[in-house]
């Protein structure tokens, strides 16, 4: 059976691959589909070699921005059934928390959406 382009991340599970291209679109500000299995797979490749604390940090940071729009801005879905107005406007809470955290993980997250993008163009 052939792989898919999604099955060809090694680190990312299917759910947190489909987020993670989520989330590259919204940071960058494209469209999401299947042009980003490209870049996830960069991203992929580069999050294995991190040390496993730093990718049990990232995998616990998909799983909060992915299940944070009820807590966050008070929408009743998951980040990647927002529509994209609304998903601008969660991301904008997450760049301007006042929680150090949450700004943190989302500049992680936008960092890593920017290197698989552009890296892979």
């Amino acid at each position: 059976m052939p792989k898919t382009a999604a099955s060809a991340t090694y680190f990312f599970t299917q759910v947190e691959h489909e987020i993670l291209k989520s989330v590259c679109a919204s940071m960058v500000g494209v469209p999401c589909d299947t042009a980003l299995d490209t870049p996830v797979i960069t991203i992929d490749t580069f999050v294995k070699q991190l040390p496993k604390t730093l990718r049990t940090q990232l995998r616990f940071a998909l799983l909060l921005f992915q299940w944070g729009p009820p807590l966050f801005i008070g929408k009743l879905c998951r980040f990647t059934q927002l529509a994209p107005r609304d998903a601008v406007r969660y991301i904008d809470t997450w760049a301007k928390s006042r929680l150090r955290v949450r700004r943190k993980l989302f500049r992680g997250l936008r960092d890593i959406a920017f290197l698989g993008y552009y890296s892979a163009r």
